[in-house]
């Protein structure tokens, strides 16, 4: 095993989860460009090198999704929709100004 430090000073895990048997999921709910949008915007901004943007499975808590965590700073967002992008994207400049 290695141990590094990340470069990250944000990882966002958007949830893609789909559950097979009907019931709520994330990956039901979660717009299939949302994470293609938010790095774009990243790039952008030039905090490619800085923020990371992955797919990841279940959260746990798939009636409140699509959701997304933001880490290391224990930011949860729930039933995220494409709307929610500026709001992202200006919780995301805080951080990288910090």
């Amino acid at each position: 095993m290695q141990i590094k430090k990340s470069r990250y000073k944000a990882h966002l895990f958007i949830c893609n989860k789909s559950r097979t048997d009907g019931r709520k999921s994330c990956g039901h709910e979660v717009d299939p460009d949302l994470k293609t949008i938010l790095k774009n915007e990243i790039r952008e901004r030039g905090w490619k090198l800085f923020v990371r943007v992955s797919d990841c499975g279940c959260l746990g808590v798939c009636d409140a999704g699509p959701n997304i965590m933001i880490y290391p700073q224990k930011i949860w967002l729930s039933a995220v929709t494409r709307d929610d992008i500026p709001e992202i994207l200006h919780i995301l400049e805080e951080i990288m100004e910090a």
